[in-house]
């Protein structure tokens, strides 16, 4: 996505803060910062786009309201969304020099309608020997404990597609993270997202994903640029490992 998110990332690498990280193949700093990603120990994964990069030449995106509503209209064009999975993943393969370990979306479109059938096609086609896992994204582990408007948010991405992304994939032998949490609103500096990734490790399982957003600095036209600091502040301090132990958890 950016320079100054790359750098998050292959820093908490280096401090085996991160189990893997999703790249976005059209982004500008993509090509620039794989090899760096190539030597680290993160699971490399396919952060599959379709609302952003419009602009580019073959790039099939739209804002995401418009995809949302045309994957469950089924109104979105069938070939161009199989000739961008099949081009991000050539990308991936290209500049990785590997298949992606694990796959999911930007803006969790990879488990909308159409799409999810379209990315499940080209893995099982592509990956027969060694599939990907996927990411799932329901909300199982909210409790009441959880801010209305963090549990509600989460539930309506889980209610996009996560269960029916699950059973396909299921049955084709791919596997999912067994919980998801992460999800929150991008709201309330170092101090809420410390209090957060504290409750979400506190109901976290074996085989559970956490997504994060780091960045060294704000991005620009960012809309969540301030808040991937203070994400990378948290994950970066030596109260994460504290949360670990306290949980009895690691970072696999």
């Amino acid at each position: 996505m950016a320079q100054a998110v790359d750098e998050a990332i292959l820093s908490l690498a280096q401090a085996r803060r991160l189990t893997g990280t999703s790249c976005l193949v059209d982004g500008n700093s993509f090509i620039q910062n794989a090899p760096a990603l190539r030597q680290s120990t993160l699971q490399k994964g396919l952060h599959l786009n379709f609302t952003e990069f419009a602009g580019q030449a073959g790039v099939y995106a739209m804002p995401l309201k418009q995809v949302i509503i045309r994957s469950l209209l089924n109104r979105l064009d069938s070939q161009k969304i199989k000739d961008s999975v099949a081009r991000q993943l050539d990308k991936f393969e290209q500049v990785m020099g590997q298949g992606p370990d694990y796959i999911d979306g930007h803006q969790h479109v990879h488990q909308l309608p159409m799409i999810r059938e379209a990315l499940l096609a080209e893995v099982e086609r592509r990956y027969a020997a060694r599939l990907p896992w996927l990411r799932y994204t329901g909300a199982d582990r909210l409790a009441s404990g959880f801010a209305f408007k963090d549990r509600f948010k989460a539930r309506i991405i889980a209610a996009l597609g996560s269960s029916q992304l699950s059973r396909l994939a299921r049955a084709r032998g791919i596997t999912l993270n067994t919980g998801f949490t992460g999800v929150y609103d991008f709201q309330g500096g170092r101090q809420r997202y410390g209090e957060l990734v504290r409750a979400w490790l506190a109901v976290m399982q074996h085989g559970d994903s956490m997504m994060c957003h780091p960045a060294l600095r704000s991005v620009p036209d960012d809309p969540v640029g301030a808040q991937r600091l203070a994400e990378y502040e948290v994950l970066a301090s030596p109260q994460l490992q504290q949360w670990l132990d306290q949980y009895s958890l690691r970072i696999a």
